[in-house]
């Protein structure tokens, strides 16, 4: 399942206030800062605090989302780096697992507001991807039904509540319609 929207800062705020409130969904760093590991977020605040909701290009923010419900498990995976290229650094993680739901955010940058995403592999897609991608484990480990099913959830409460508007099926948040108003162009 695939589902892009254009949401500002208000708009993210929402999304993730019902993710937090209305879902036991777990929320993951897609890819940790270099020299760290990844972080879980268990409140909104958190997000903010750390990250800017407002500004940048199309996916700035990024996230992987788990349910237990879901069965399978985050896997976070050591990728090393070449210190001489990356600061010093040896070393960053990444949260990968066939089963998650990924959230990409993408901020306002040169008076256009980029797209936001959800995402995930279906169980077709990912088997046919296993042989090839052995770092997301394995595809009968995930409770797939669950996932369609937490999936649909989130992007029912995007689409059809938060959403005042659609071009084609993009869903129009609130707050980037009257971004679209005041002239900033969606992307």
């Amino acid at each position: 399942m695939t589902y892009n929207f254009f949401a500002n800062k208000a708009d993210k705020l929402e999304i993730l206030d019902f993710i937090f409130n209305e879902t036991d969904l777990h929320v993951y760093d897609l890819s940790s800062e270099n020299g760290k590991e990844v972080c879980e977020y268990k409140t909104v605040d958190e997000i903010t605090s750390k990250f800017d909701l407002d500004n940048g290009n199309k996916f700035e923010v990024t996230f992987q989302l788990w349910s237990p419900r879901h069965k399978g498990k985050p896997i976070f995976r050591k990728i090393e780096l070449d210190p001489k290229r990356c600061k010093g650094n040896t070393f960053r993680y990444a949260t990968d697992g066939w089963g998650l739901i990924q959230l990409y955010f993408g901020g306002l940058k040169n008076n256009e507001l980029n797209q936001s995403h959800i995402g995930h592999f279906n169980e077709v897609g990912a088997s046919k991807n296993e042989s090839s991608i052995t770092f997301n484990g394995k595809v009968n480990d995930w409770n797939w039904a669950e996932i369609q099913a937490t999936s649909r959830k989130l992007k029912y409460h995007i689409h059809n509540k938060l959403a005042t508007r659609k071009i084609g099926s993009f869903g129009i948040l609130n707050g980037a319609d009257i971004l679209e108003r005041q002239g900033i162009k969606l992307r």
